[in-house]
């Protein structure tokens, strides 16, 4: 099985070991949201069962922070802006966009601001 299964590598993990704290960030460089029968927007479910099982599954008893981990969805986007955050079974996971065509000075704001997600 394991020859089969496909590996799970995250793209940013950020640690503030004195904080305990863990952020997952997963980047796409996809719309973030689709279109569905029932709705002209929704996002694209693949990638948030992608972050909870990467979450999920990292979880060990002796990694303090793993246990709260947080997870960011983040997707380049023009015009518009995405940013929400839910708690799922104690994991914050937020879905961000950010602007790639924005000034230096504004990305770089946009980036820095990553980090002050959820909690």
């Amino acid at each position: 099985m394991t020859a089969i299964l496909p590996g799970m590598q995250t793209d940013i993990e950020l640690n503030h070991a004195s904080k305990g704290r863990r952020i997952v960030i997963d980047t796409k460089f996809t719309r973030i949201l689709t279109s569905s029968n029932f709705r002209k927007e929704v996002l694209k479910s693949g990638y948030l069962y992608q972050m909870y099982s990467y979450l999920r599954t990292q979880e060990q008893r002796s990694d303090p922070p793993s246990i709260m981990a947080e997870g960011i969805l983040l997707h380049p986007q023009a015009g518009g802006v995405v940013s929400e955050t839910m708690v799922v079974q104690g994991h914050p996971i937020s879905v961000r966009t950010i602007d790639l065509a924005a000034e230096a000075v504004d990305f770089e704001k946009a980036l820095s601001r990553l980090s002050d997600m959820a909690s």
